[in-house]
């Protein structure tokens, strides 16, 4: 096989191939939606909206209860506790919100026995890098203050190495074009072909109920998804924490993202080598069917739209570049709604638009994070990550463009591993104690547009061996148009 690499120094080039990907994306017709329906006007929010709406509502304490069901009548109740360019969304006639009370979500006690033993001696370096950690989460929660400076970056070690088991696999992801205004027809799920799949799943066959309201869904890519981390691990601590897989000390992770729909991106594939070097540039691949070739493609591109969505592999989990690439400070500790606890097995979207999720919130305790990037070139001037206190898992995020205007919002909708049931889901996550992603939104606010991110079949398995490294084979990328 024919491996073409690019030099690092030449972006342009990169770019280039990214953009003939994209091209790729949008050769599918796209219908033309109607007007946008009751969508807010954003065009005047900027990061002064957001810090004003910070410093006003960082300590308020909730006018409501677990029991109750708050309606479109209760945005100002709403209004302290979800971000500014979501709260607007609600008001619409259907709108209900059942409030839970919040559940423990500790993480595995193998994880917590790690962060117990080993907090004390992790540092960070003068360059923001860790130094002494071993497993488990970095720094404890009373460090993580307004005292400290280095809060923020010892945040985002949190968020990075936060309880994930030996990593995520999902089925199926779905990627669905979202444009505001007109009608839809539910997205229809195919299996991903077997060399893909690891593991087996079941994956639900009518989505009807899932996918209410309004929006034009223009274009649905499926594929499946996997990341494994190779060092660190938890559950491995008596072994050193590491994959027992050659050079496995090299890598904090190794990722695939694949397609298989629609049939004219089926068998575009990513492979992304995370290593354990935090200064160290990822290795990245992807293979593109048109050109029938694997080719190699910088970190640059990692910042760019994925295929035509929304995200960027860079927006994977909330934020998924490397630590030392950005400045971090922390704002403060805000108590926000989130869904933490899916009534659901799949993620239910309602609205004028159909991208309010349909579900109970319960109130949670986060971490609320700036990051700047230190690279001029990155997409996003500023962005906002909401995390979780209790296991640092992501549940907002907001992106500033480079006029301080406020342009995306992420929202992530969660299910407790040991409520998933079984055997309609992957016989993979009881015993995990993760957070679990039923999908992922993110809005353009700017452009009147989202996109979808349902996952079906999912979820943390023990992946202790050489199965780890079935997806990572580079000669392998292009074996679906074999």
């Amino acid at each position: 096989m024919r491996i073409e690499a690019f030099p690092f120094n030449r972006v342009g080039r990169v770019r280039l191939l990214w953009a003939a990907l994209l091209a790729v994306a949008l050769t599918w017709p796209l219908a033309k939606p109607a007007a946008a329906q009751e969508f807010p006007d954003f065009s005047g929010y900027t990061r002064a909206t957001f810090d004003e709406w910070f410093a006003k509502y960082k300590d308020a304490k909730p006018e409501f209860k677990p029991g109750d069901v708050l309606t479109a009548k209760d945005i100002e109740k709403i209004k302290p506790f979800m971000p500014p360019g979501f709260f607007e969304q609600l008001n619409f006639p259907e709108f209900k919100a059942e409030i839970i009370a919040p559940r423990s979500h500790r993480p595995r006690a193998d994880y917590v026995a790690c962060s117990e033993k080993y907090q004390n001696q992790t540092r960070l370096a003068a360059d923001g890098a860790m130094v002494n950690y071993v497993c488990g989460q970095p720094f404890p929660n009373a460090q993580i203050s307004l005292d400290d400076p280095a809060a923020g970056m010892k945040a985002a070690w949190n968020f990075d190495y936060r309880w994930q088991n030996y990593g995520l696999f999902i089925t199926n992801v779905g990627w669905i074009w979202d444009r505001f205004g007109g009608t839809h027809v539910a997205p229809v799920l195919t299996k991903p072909p077997e060399l893909w799949l690891p593991f087996s799943a079941n994956l639900p066959t009518d989505l009807t109920e899932d996918f209410q309201g309004g929006g034009t869904f223009q274009r649905t890519l499926q594929g499946p998804y996997e990341r494994v981390y190779y060092t660190h691990l938890a559950p491995l601590s008596d072994s050193g924490g590491v994959l027992p897989v050659p050079n496995a000390k090299d890598f904090e992770f190794k990722e695939f993202t694949g397609f298989h729909e629609p049939f004219d991106i089926r068998g575009t594939a990513f492979i992304i080598y995370r290593y354990a070097d935090p200064h160290r540039a990822d290795d990245a691949w992807a293979y593109i069917p048109n050109l029938r070739r694997v080719r190699r493609i910088t970190a640059e591109v990692k910042s760019d739209s994925l295929l035509g969505t929304d995200h960027t592999l860079e927006d994977f989990y909330g934020f998924s570049g490397r630590p030392v690439e950005w400045k971090w400070k922390l704002l403060g500790w805000k108590d926000m709604l989130c869904i933490h606890d899916s009534k659901w097995e799949d993620s239910h979207f309602y609205g004028p638009n159909g991208m309010i999720p349909n579900d109970v919130w319960s109130l949670r305790h986060f971490a609320v994070v700036e990051r700047t990037p230190k690279d001029p070139r990155a997409p996003y001037n500023s962005a906002i990550d909401f995390w979780d206190g209790e296991n640092w898992d992501t549940f907002w995020m907001e992106a500033w463009d480079h006029k301080d205007k406020l342009w995306k919002i992420w929202y992530f909708y969660k299910v407790w591993t040991e409520d998933i049931k079984e055997p309609s889901r992957i016989p993979l996550n009881k015993g995990t104690d993760i957070t679990y992603f039923q999908s992922i939104e993110v809005e353009d606010l700017q452009n009147k547009r989202g996109t979808f991110v349902p996952c079906y079949g999912g979820g943390y398995p023990n992946i202790r061996g050489s199965e780890a490294e079935r997806l990572y084979d580079i000669n392998k990328l292009e074996q679906l148009h074999r």
